[in-house]
C-alpha cells in the first residue's frame, strides 16, 4: 500500500476517533446508568399490562434498550413465553435495533444534529406502523391463532427456564450475557457501563475503519451510479444493500458518513439508515426458528417497506 495512502487512511480514523471519544464515554455511561436502574425492564415490565398501550409501551421500550437486531431477540422470547400481545412483541422488536440512547448521541455527533433527529423520529415510525399493522392483520385473521414456534421450558422449582435455553429447543441460538450481582449499585452500573464499552467499542472502530476505507477507495462515480440519485430506484437498491448487511445501529453511523461523504442521495441513505439494523440475516434466521413464517414475511416488508416509506418522504420534503 502506497504510503500516502495509508497515511490518509490513518488521518480519517484518528480524526474520527478524536471527536468522537467523549461522545462514546458518555453514551455508555448513559446505558450503564439506564440498565443499572433497571429503567428499561420496568417499562418491559409494563408491556403486559398495557392492553391497548401496549404497542407504544414497547417502542418506548425500544428507544431506550441499547440493544442491537441479535440483542433484543432474548428479551422477546422472555415476553413471549408470558404471553405478551404480538402486536407490542414485534413493535419491540423493529425499534429496538434502530434505536439507542447510545447510537443516538453518535450519530448526534458523528453525522449532526438533523441525522440524529431523523434517526429518533424513523424509529418510532417504524415501531408504531409495525405494531398496528400486526394488530390490523390480527384482527382480519391474517395473523390470528398462536404465530409462536417456541414452547415454554421451565425450571425443576417451576420457575421460567432462561431465554436461551428455550431458543435452544427450537435450535435457536441466543446471544446472552452473565451478569454478576453487586451489592454496590455504583460498581453494578460501572459493571453495565464496562460491558457497553467493550460492545460499542469494538463495533465502532471496526466501523470507523470502513468508513476510512470507503472515503479512501471507493470512487465518487461508483456510489453516484448506484445510490446519487434522488430517485425511487435509489431509495429501493438502498434497502437492498441493507437487507443483508450483518451488523446493527453503531457500526451503521460511520459507514453513512463515509458514504455521504462519497455523494449517497440523502433519501437512499435515510433508507439504508433504517433498514441495515433491522433486517440483519442473522436476526431474520433467529426469528424465523422462533415465529411462523407469516410473522417473519410481515415482520421484513413493514420493516423494508417502511424504511423505503421514508426514503421517498424525505427525498420529496427535503
Amino acid at each position: 500500500m502506497p504510503e500516502n495512502v495509508l497515511q490518509q487512511l490513518l488521518s480519517v480514523v484518528w480524526f474520527e476517533i478524536g471527536r468522537m471519544w467523549w461522545f462514546f464515554l458518555l453514551s455508555i455511561v448513559l446505558v450503564g446508568v439506564i440498565k443499572g436502574y433497571k429503567l428499561d425492564l420496568r417499562i418491559r415490565d409494563s408491556v403486559k399490562r398495557a392492553g391497548p398501550l401496549g404497542i407504544l409501551l414497547a417502542v418506548a421500550v425500544g428507544m431506550v434498550s441499547p440493544l442491537c437486531a441479535c440483542g433484543i431477540l432474548p428479551v422477546v422470547v422472555t415476553l413471549a413465553m408470558i404471553r405478551t400481545p404480538l402486536p407490542a412483541l414485534i413493535a419491540l422488536l423493529v425499534t429496538s435495533p434502530v434505536m439507542g440512547p447510545d447510537a443516538l448521541l453518535l450519530t448526534w455527533r458523528q453525522l449532526g444534529s438533523e441525522w440524529a433527529l431523523l434517526k429518533f423520529g424513523g424509529a418510532g415510525f417504524l415501531g408504531l406502523l409495525a405494531g398496528y399493522t400486526v394488530l390490523l392483520l390480527e384482527r382480519h385473521g391474517y395473523l390470528a391463532g398462536d404465530q409462536l414456534r417456541l414452547k415454554p421450558l421451565y425450571n425443576e422449582d417451576g420457575s421460567l427456564a432462561p431465554a436461551k435455553q428455550i431458543a435452544a429447543q427450537q435450535g435457536v441460538e441466543l446471544k446472552s450475557m452473565q451478569i454478576v450481582p453487586r451489592k454496590s449499585q455504583l460498581r453494578f452500573i460501572f459493571d453495565r457501563t464496562l460491558d457497553a464499552g467493550l460492545f460499542v467499542g469494538k463495533f465502532l472502530l471496526l466501523a470507523i475503519v470502513l468508513e476510512a476505507l470507503i472515503v479512501t477507495f471507493v470512487p465518487v462515480s461508483w456510489v453516484t451510479a448506484l445510490v446519487g440519485q434522488p430517485s425511487l430506484l435509489s431509495v429501493l437498491l438502498a434497502a437492498l444493500i441493507g437487507l443483508p448487511l450483518p451488523t446493527n445501529q453503531i457500526p451503521m453511523i460511520p459507514i453513512m458518513a463515509g458514504l455521504l461523504n462519497r455523494g449517497i442521495d440523502h433519501g437512499a441513505a435515510y433508507t439504508l439508515f433504517m433498514a441495515g439494523p433491522v433486517s440483519s440475516l442473522p436476526a431474520i434466521i433467529a426469528l424465523y426458528g422462533m415465529f411462523r413464517k407469516r410473522v417473519v414475511t410481515v415482520y421484513l416488508g413493514v420493516s423494508l417497506g417502511g424504511a423505503v416509506l421514508l426514503g421517498w418522504l424525505y427525498q420529496l420534503l427535503a
